[in-house]
């Protein structure tokens, strides 16, 4: 465990205790960073708020949006919604047991994920003040984790113990592409609810579409929020993730995913 990829593994397999307070969860929603959480959790919030009656966000943003799925952490003041909550969080490897979820009361999760190319680009674009460095930089990446809130080497370890929960455990984790809620978001929001029981129905459903629209969004930005949410990528996959940015991201996703989650990793997504 001497190099620095290794290391940051088991502290995140190890010391990262946060998935230990779902018990009190119906269920959990976890996303790859830049996946379009913010997307999936407003239109979820909007319909909840019609199914069970509360008063609906009022802005499209996370601050919003905690009051119907939140921090684990944090208790709705709605106490008429099911108790939901969402993380970026990298699974404890207690999670491999299968008698920890049964002690700890582990709810059902529903795992939203992202191209790798398509995150990387999302993630450069919206962090770009922050990073203060190039593109090819950012590719390679910080295997120690410390340079980068999101890069291939957090990609790998929260793609890595995801896989390994979804081979163990396919009944409890439910897989969502982000491209799946483009094509076919009142299908993805049903598939969501069935799985937490949660019974949104049809009519919230739509509401939720409707709501969901980026026109709709874009009247409801809170003024109070970053204002990069509702982003337009600057750059083509094709103009990224070609010569030299290809051939780093290829043999780092090479060396170090153990999973696809149902992509092509090492090709540009159409």
């Amino acid at each position: 465990m001497s190099d620095p990829y290794s290391s940051r593994v088991w502290k995140d397999n190890w010391l990262n205790g946060s998935v230990f307070r779902h018990g009190r969860l119906q269920g959990c929603l976890v996303t790859s960073k830049n996946s379009g959480t913010h997307w999936i959790k407003y239109m979820l919030s909007v319909a909840l708020a019609d199914t069970y009656c509360v008063e609906p966000p009022e802005y499209f943003s996370e601050a919003s949006t905690q009051n119907y799925i939140g921090n684990p952490k944090n208790v709705s003041p709605f106490k008429e919604l099911p108790a939901l909550a969402f993380a970026h969080t990298i699974p404890h490897a207690l999670m491999d047991q299968g008698w920890s979820h049964s002690l700890f009361n582990l709810p059902p999760y529903v795992l939203q994920v992202r191209h790798p190319m398509q995150i990387l680009a999302s993630h450069f674009t919206k962090w770009s003040y922050q990073l203060q460095t190039d593109w090819l930089t950012y590719l390679r990446g910080d295997p120690a984790g410390d340079m980068y809130r999101c890069d291939l080497f957090w990609l790998a370890r929260f793609w890595n113990r995801w896989g390994d929960l979804m081979q163990k455990f396919p009944e409890k984790i439910l897989r969502v592409h982000y491209d799946e809620v483009q094509a076919d978001a009142r299908g993805r929001l049903k598939a969501i609810s069935d799985h937490w029981n949660i019974n949104l129905t049809p009519e919230s459903i739509e509401k939720a579409l409707l709501a969901g629209t980026k026109e709709a969004m874009a009247l409801k930005v809170d003024p109070n929020a970053e204002k990069n949410v509702l982003q337009q990528r600057k750059h083509d996959l094709e103009d990224l993730f070609t010569g030299e940015a290809l051939e780093i991201y290829q043999s780092i996703v090479g060396d170090y995913f153990r999973h696809d989650l149902g992509y092509d990793l090492l090709a540009v997504p159409a």
